[in-house]
Order: C-alpha cells, then sequence, then structure tokens
C-alpha cells in the first residue's frame, strides 16, 4: 500500500485561513467563473455512471474548463497586445509587423484544488452526482405508466429546485405503484431538501422494506436522523450501508462524523481515514472533504492529550502525519 502524508500544518492553514495570494479579488473572480463553468458540464454527467467513472468525467469537466479560461485569457492578452502596436503605431506605416508569443504556457490543473473546493461546496450538481445513483434492484422502477410520468415530472421539478412540486409529482407516482422504490427515494430526498427530515425518514423506510439493498435510501436515511440529532440511530444505519457496501467510502465518511458528535474520537478517526484512501484511490473530490475532518479530528485529539492513539490509527492507514 502507498504510504500517504499530510503536513498538518499546511491543511491547517488550508483548512482554517486563506492564503495571501487566495484573497485576490481577481483570482477569486477567475476561480467563480470557471467553477460555474465546470458546474454546468457536471450537471451534465450521466448519473447511471459508476462512481470511478463520474471520478473520471468530473475530473473532465474541470480541467477542460481551466484550460478553456487560460486559452481565453492568453488569446485575449494576443490582442490588446495588437491593439497596443497599432495605437502606438498609428498611420505612420502602412504594412506592420507584429510578433506574436507563441510560448504560452498552459496548465491543465492550474487553481486545481482551489476550482475543486469551491465546487464541493457550492455546485449542487456535483453533490447530487455523488447522492443518486440509478443502481437498478427487482422494485427499482415501475412497469405502470402513470406512474413513471409523474416520477419523472419529479425528477423534472427537483432539477428545476422545485422541491414542493416535486413532492407532489412523486407522490402521485407512489399512489400508481406503492412499490416504486426510486418514486420513493426520490420522495425521501425532496422532503429532506425541504428539510422535512421526519417524512424523508418514512419515505427511505418505504422504499428499503421493497429493496433493503437500495443505495439511495441506505447512504441517505442517516444523514436525515442526524438533522434531527439521533446520530446513535445514524450510527446504526452507516453499519447497515457499510455492511452492504464496503467497498463505498461514503459510508465510512459518514460514520465518522456521527462518531464525532457522540465524542468516539478513536472510531471516528480510524473510519474517517479508511474513507480518505479510499477516496485518494478513486480519484474522488471527496477527499478533501475527509481530509477536512482529519484535521479537526487532529485539533481536538490533540487537546484531549489522544496523540498516540490519533498516531496509531494513522500508522494502521499507512498515512504519514507531519506538522
Amino acid at each position: 500500500m502507498k504510504k500517504i502524508t499530510l503536513l498538518l500544518s499546511l491543511l491547517l492553514l488550508s483548512t482554517f485561513i486563506l492564503h495571501a495570494q487566495e484573497s485576490d479579488a481577481e483570482k477569486a473572480k477567475k476561480i467563480k467563473n470557471i467553477s460555474q463553468e465546470a458546474c454546468e458540464c457536471i450537471a451534465k454527467i450521466d448519473l447511471k455512471l459508476k462512481n470511478i467513472e463520474k471520478n473520471k468525467e468530473i475530473k473532465s469537466c474541470i480541467t477542460t474548463e481551466i484550460l478553456a479560461e487560460q486559452m481565453s485569457e492568453s488569446l485575449l492578452k494576443q490582442f490588446e497586445k495588437v491593439k497596443d502596436t497599432l495605437d502606438k503605431m498609428g498611420s505612420e506605416k502602412d504594412s506592420i509587423s507584429i510578433n506574436f508569443d507563441m510560448n504560452n504556457t498552459v496548465i491543465a490543473d492550474k487553481d486545481y484544488d482551489e476550482i475543486e473546493e469551491y465546487l464541493l461546496r457550492n455546485c449542487s450538481a456535483l453533490k447530487e452526482l455523488i447522492m443518486i445513483s440509478d443502481e437498478k434492484h427487482e422494485n427499482s422502477v415501475s412497469d405502470k405508466e402513470k406512474a413513471l410520468k409523474f416520477y419523472n415530472e419529479g425528477v423534472t421539478y427537483y432539477r428545476k429546485g422545485e422541491y414542493e412540486n416535486a413532492v407532489v409529482a412523486y407522490k402521485k407516482a407512489v399512489k400508481k405503484d406503492k412499490k416504486f422504490a426510486f418514486a420513493w427515494d426520490n420522495l425521501g430526498l425532496s422532503y429532506r431538501r425541504l428539510e422535512n427530515y421526519r417524512q424523508a425518514i418514512k419515505a427511505y423506510r418505504k422504499s428499503l422494506k421493497l429493496d433493503p439493498k437500495g443505495r439511495v435510501p441506505l447512504m441517505n436515511l442517516p444523514i436525515a436522523q442526524s438533522y434531527l440529532g439521533k446520530y446513535k440511530d445514524a450510527i446504526k444505519s452507516y453499519q447497515k450501508f457499510i455492511e452492504i457496501y464496503p467497498e463505498d467510502p461514503e459510508g465510512y465518511y459518514g460514520i465518522s462524523r456521527m462518531y464525532m458528535e457522540t465524542k468516539e474520537y478513536e472510531k471516528s478517526l480510524d473510519n474517517v481515514m479508511k474513507s480518505f484512501v479510499m477516496y485518494k484511490t478513486v480519484n474522488s473530490p471527496y477527499h478533501k472533504d475527509a481530509q477536512s475532518i482529519i484535521v479537526m479530528l487532529y485539533d481536538i485529539m490533540k487537546k484531549e492529550n489522544m496523540m498516540d492513539e490519533f498516531q496509531k490509527i494513522a500508522k494502521k492507514h499507512n498515512i504519514n502525519i507531519k506538522e
């Protein structure tokens, strides 16, 4: 296993303060613009793709927009050079020779980390891509035409951010077909968006009765429970998710957050480090969220005189911690 080195001093800086160069208004605006374009690209990624393929598409969206911005900036500079030369020359000559700089360097990953961080916080399409799965089981999809019609209406409303209308549509879908698991899933997601967590939990449980291995309800049930402060219930739900999907880092990341709430810091660190390594392996942008939790746990466990335990768990996951 490849050893991963985390420089805590740098992580703390990047997590809790802004670098001087990042405070520059022009750079911040540039990162925002690139991120918004990348988010539009991410919104077009097929939800049916496997996670590793989704991550490749996400990376492609980001690097494409980085390159596009740099090329645009390069062309603008060349145009300004031409204009400046013409202004200086005026009408002194009938023909003008202008030398173009053909040595502009384009960097595919320029500001990649900052852009990725912005997307994680602000791109709803990215969050939806991670949270929604179209993995089908026996009761996933309805064979009833009217149920499918209402379901598709709900999907349209959900994507527009019209969550109340989405709830109405999904409720009509499950009324037409009570065994339509995907409709129950999306009804739960819509209720969650409306912060109606109790109804979201009911919808997820309905779905799980139809399909006990449904990834979406298994993943989202503990999130809704946590919003209600039911951390122990959420831990049990995450344990069920991990039992069924041991290769998915979302379960380990989620349960680590719940263990933080119950102040079980060693369990929290063990799980978040596992998720961090797994995210890194598949190049998922969510390794940054796991990294942030590791930084917080480092700070907490240092204050609690638990650094021996911290280092022991880090060694277990082949993570080398340097201050």
